[in-house]
């Protein structure tokens, strides 16, 4: 078992990189003109290639499908830690501004590398944390799913993920407006890892921005980021940006990859020149 956890361990921290979290803690000693954070509606939303061509500045999506604030404040925390720089940093808010903590998902990446500080600290906060560090191998059975024998083997191996590592974009295709849903009903006092993220960027170069990508119309409850809005005044508020563009959507809560093209060109156009 010692064998096995020593040997997992070497692999995701020397193998291909399977998820955004591993590739930035593979990351050292790297600047990005651009950095964009978020959920699925930024990493299927901003087009950092497009960015590149558009202004010349190098850009990356950090947006993860099902991330949380707290797993972007993390993440923001890891990339500091390997001396990871941008100029500018886009966090992508909406109704996950009532979100807190990090995602189960988030905490099994963080797995392999306990021996990082930011990822030491992190698991510290679980009951489990001593069972991690001390039963060899028991943290990888627990999140055999995500960093179980497939993952370790298919990093062993160097094969590429289907997700672009490079620049983090993920296009969907297709029209649709399925999934409306609902944003909340009411807004909680303040976010505190919205907060820390401010406080981490505070007196540094980095120039920290909140923006709001477009919904479908059908959304219920959309004044929510109105709500947003008095607690984060300086929000970039695109939610209503294609409500006439039905056929920029993939389903209501994502563009397709046109959309996509359209809303990084607005960005652009409004926010990067």
């Amino acid at each position: 078992m010692f064998f096995l956890d020593r040997s997992y361990t070497y692999i995701f921290e020397n193998g291909e990189p399977r998820s955004k979290i591993q590739n930035m803690l593979q990351l050292k000693n790297k600047h990005y003109d651009i950095a964009f954070f978020g959920s699925s509606r930024t990493e299927f939303h901003i087009d950092c290639k497009l960015i590149t061509k558009l202004t010349g500045k190098s850009c990356v999506n950090f947006g993860i499908s099902g991330g949380s604030p707290g797993d972007m404040l993390i993440l923001m925390k890891l990339a500091k830690n390997r001396k990871v720089t941008f100029n500018q940093v886009f966090m992508q808010v909406d109704y996950n501004y009532n979100s807190s903590g990090i995602t189960e998902y988030f905490k099994a990446n963080l797995i392999p590398f306990m021996d990082n500080p930011i990822a030491k600290e992190q698991l510290l906060l679980y009951k489990e944390e001593f069972f991690y560090r001390r039963l060899p191998f028991y943290r990888f059975m627990v999140f055999d799913k995500v960093v179980g024998i497939r993952e370790a083997m298919a990093s062993f191996l160097k094969r590429k993920t289907n997700i672009d590592l490079e620049l983090g974009f993920s296009p969907k295709q297709g029209i649709g407006k399925a999934v409306a849903g609902s944003f909340p009903e009411t807004i909680k006092n303040n976010s505190g890892e919205l907060d820390q993220m401010l406080e981490l960027y505070k007196d540094t170069n980095t120039r920290l921005e909140f923006f709001t990508a477009p919904y479908c119309k059908e959304v219920k409850n959309r004044n929510f980021i109105d709500k947003v809005q008095l607690k984060l005044p300086g929000l970039h508020n695109y939610i209503d940006l294609f409500d006439d563009k039905d056929e920029y959507f993939f389903n209501c809560g994502h563009l397709n990859e046109v959309g996509a093209g359209v809303f990084t060109k607005t960005l652009v156009e409004d926010l990067l020149q």
